[in-house]
């Protein structure tokens, strides 16, 4: 081969490497195995039907992602506490639906955001007319009963002043946010503290019963994928990035939130045909 030949054959080679290297790292790779994807009952966000499947806000974005990267899905149902140990061991690959906290991020790379949530407090509508929250601290002045799902993260006015609640006697735990309604109706408590469209959602099931938002904001904030750092490694964290933003540029993440937002409007709406005055129980973050 002529010393010109061999030169130019190098020079093509060397132009072909950066194209080659650059699609490897925009383009997202096929998963090498099943991705098991924890969840616990918080309707509407996630929740197990009557057949054994998941369904749910965060449930169906879960499956616009996965199908984005052709990865293949295993959703897994488990309470909400031992989902964590489980993802930290490995057990579960992704846990939907979290707030990003210190403690989480040291098993958990965190995904970027998907989608916001809100936290307020709500109360009965027949006690909406007695019950008032300015600010944090009238929960202690007025000596109002808070109930608590035991595992979530609930803002940081309550993350400090848990032990203090604890103290006077004005925090009632509750296994998850299902309980926490029913508890509220048997007047375990005075309010309850949840998301703006899970926990008029979810009493909305029960026949009945009613929530009102009262208008202090607790806590707003970015909701995130959490991968397990023992399972689940920064490329894979960074394809499922990939597949997030592309979903959020196409419209894909406000066509599934706008669905469940309206889903809920209509149960909210039937609740108050069955207990007029007709009062707005969802205030959209």
């Amino acid at each position: 081969m002529s010393l010109f030949k061999y030169v130019s054959v190098l020079l093509l080679l060397f132009l072909a490497l950066p194209a080659k290297s650059a699609l490897q790292v925009n383009s997202p790779l096929p998963c090498h195995k099943t991705i098991k994807v924890g969840y616990n009952d918080w309707p509407p966000y996630a929740w197990q039907d009557p057949q054994g499947e998941a369904q749910g806000l965060d449930v169906d974005l879960m499956r616009a992602f996965a199908v984005y990267l052709g990865c293949e899905i295993n959703f897994i149902n488990v309470p909400a506490k031992r989902s964590h140990q489980m993802l930290k061991a490995g057990q579960l690959d992704v846990l939907m639906g979290a707030t990003m906290t210190d403690e989480r991020q040291a098993y958990a790379h965190f995904s970027s955001y998907y989608r916001d949530e809100e936290l307020r407090l709500f109360v009965l509508d027949e006690q909406k007319d007695q019950i008032n929250v300015d600010k944090w601290e009238d929960i202690f002045t007025k000596k109002l009963r808070l109930l608590v799902p035991s595992s979530g993260w609930y803002g940081a006015d309550y993350q400090e002043s848990q032990y203090r609640l604890e103290q006077e006697h004005l925090l009632v735990l509750s296994p998850d946010s299902d309980k926490s309604v029913q508890m509220l109706t048997y007047g375990r408590g005075d309010m309850i503290v949840g998301d703006t469209m899970a926990m008029p959602y979810i009493a909305s099931q029960h026949q009945h019963i009613k929530l009102v938002p009262l208008k202090l904001v607790l806590d707003q904030n970015h909701i995130h994928l959490m991968l397990s750092k023992a399972s689940m490694t920064p490329s894979q964290l960074e394809q499922f990035n990939h597949a997030i933003k592309a979903l959020m540029d196409n419209g894909e993440i406000a066509r599934v939130i706008n669905k469940w937002q309206q889903m809920s409007l209509a149960k909210q709406s039937n609740m108050s045909r069955l207990n007029s005055p007709l009062k707005t129980l969802y205030v959209s973050p």
